[in-house]
């Protein structure tokens, strides 16, 4: 069995994401050598900021949190609580180093999709994706909360399944599901769909629900590895530089010819490049020799990659397959 599951922006844990990674791209666009890690939590009414930072910058923190949430469609009153740190003497070194312990990042790719995705999350983004067009566009769509999920679940090579959880307010659960029906037949899935099987869904999100930011997640999807993506930290630490420069190491190994490519770099503390890395194709094959260490020095996502907003981007959908990040070219 494979499965993948997409957030929408409006879930609790998904907004206290981005509600991080505002942050983090606010301190870079500020100061470039910006050091930090911010958690994020909330929920009923209240979020809570806290981190330590090493930074040049200053600005309106809560005033952007209250931008990031409006931004995702959470209008309701939400109480900001900020509590960002300048770090000690002491705890400089281990920011500029980025780590204490060594840190081990996995990377995926596959020829199974054009994104270069499994087909299940392939699916479960497209259709999170024309979920939250229509919440914003279409005013057919006025029920839609900001909430929801799209898992895809597939017994063989071709996804077979999806269940929606959709936060859809007051709005008669059965009509909204005949919509959502409708949206799943026109984009010609041919998927088992189910809706909200155990119930209304009617209020979820920050305002209803807690949240908390920097999840492990199924970034692949299962049964491939849970990922640290960073959220929260600078683009110089390598749970986060990292996990981008091996997604872009294994693209490289499909365009070369492999069908799919799994990359794993360990970084020990202070280098910048790893000191150990391993690649395998779908069938076990050893891809190591193929690899460029180079390609994989941390300092390549502030010299090449970096732009304003990219932490942003890079969450709102996931990092992997996603149009516009620099590592998916």
């Amino acid at each position: 069995m494979r499965s993948a599951r997409t957030k929408l922006p409006g879930h609790p844990d998904k907004a206290c994401d981005l509600v991080a990674e505002a942050i983090v791209d606010e301190y870079l666009k500020r100061d470039p050598e910006t050091r930090m890690q911010v958690h994020v939590t909330g929920g009923r009414g209240a979020i809570f900021v806290c981190g330590d930072v090493r930074s040049l910058a200053d600005f309106d923190v809560a005033g952007l949190i209250q931008r990031t949430l409006g931004g995702l469609g959470l209008v309701a009153e939400m109480e900001p609580f900020v509590a960002l740190e300048a770090v000690s003497p002491q705890q400089t070194e281990r920011m500029l180093n980025g780590l204490d312990l060594p840190v081990t990042v996995t990377g995926y790719a596959t020829d199974e999709t054009p994104e270069m995705l499994p087909k299940t999350l392939a699916t479960s983004l497209r259709v999170a994706k024309a979920l939250e067009d229509k919440r914003q566009s279409d005013e057919a769509w006025y029920w839609m909360g900001a909430d929801g999920e799209v898992e895809v679940s597939a017994d063989g090579s071709e996804p077979d399944s999806m269940h929606m959880l959709i936060e859809h307010g007051n709005f008669p659960l059965e009509t909204a599901r005949e919509q959502l029906l409708g949206l799943a037949d026109g984009l010609a899935m041919g998927l088992r769909v189910k809706v909200n099987e155990l119930g209304p869904h009617e209020a979820r999100s920050l305002v209803h629900a807690c949240g908390g930011s920097g999840k492990h997640f199924a970034a692949y999807g299962q049964p491939l590895p849970s990922v640290d993506a960073g959220i929260g930290r600078d683009i110089h630490h390598p749970t986060k530089a990292g996990a981008w420069l091996v997604r872009a190491a294994a693209r490289k190994l499909v365009k070369a010819g492999a069908k799919a490519a799994l990359v794993s770099a360990v970084y020990m503390p202070g280098e910048k490049i790893p000191t150990k890395v391993t690649a395998r194709d779908g069938q076990g094959r050893d891809l190591t020799s193929q690899m460029d260490l180079r390609e994989l020095d941390l300092r390549r996502v502030a010299k090449e990659w970096w732009r304003p907003g990219l932490n942003s981007d890079a969450a709102r959908w996931g990092f992997a397959g996603q149009g516009g990040l620099p590592w998916e070219m």
